[in-house]
């Protein structure tokens, strides 16, 4: 009888007091915000993370000020390749607008040619934006590579012959 006091005390403090929380797993978005939106730098200029990625000078990660334009931030990453679609830009946003746009398609072939701003976004931190190749582009530079392919078959042939 003592025993059976004993476990039901021993199971009761077991109820009241566990040996380890059951922790609940975090539940995400379909994509993870950074924690970092704005920086400031030494002298108090507003500062932000941007990603650019695709046909440019210098693809990457880049903090640049906050308020700066897209002609300006070509500029920052060595602007683009030779090769590069300026017609077909597009911009990602980490956080969707008011009215739930995440994804803008740029022309940037207009401000190349004429100068005009006008249709330019206003870039907001952590924004991705690619500059794809264009095809043609593309196929050119892989000339090499098709023929590299095509002596190394005519070598064999000339072997095996």
């Amino acid at each position: 009888m003592k025993k059976i006091k004993y476990l039901l005390s021993l199971l009761l403090l077991a109820l009241l007091f566990p040996q380890g929380d059951v922790a609940e797993q975090p539940t995400f978005s379909d994509f993870q915000i950074s924690s970092e939106r704005y920086l400031n730098d030494e002298k108090g200029n507003i500062m932000m993370y941007v990603n650019v990625w695709g046909h440019v000078g210098s693809p990457g990660h880049h903090l640049v000020y906050e308020g700066i334009d897209l002609a300006t931030l070509m500029s920052v990453v060595g602007g683009p390749n030779k090769g590069a679609n300026m017609k077909k830009v597009r911009v990602f946003r980490e956080i969707p607008e008011e009215d739930g746009t995440l994804v803008y398609y740029l022309d940037f072939e207009n401000f190349v040619s004429s100068g005009d701003r006008s249709e330019f976004i206003r870039i907001k931190p952590n924004d991705t934006i690619i500059i794809p190749e264009k095809i043609s582009n593309y196929i050119l530079t892989q000339v090499g590579t098709l023929n590299t392919f095509l002596s190394l078959f005519n070598l064999y042939f000339q072997l095996t012959n």
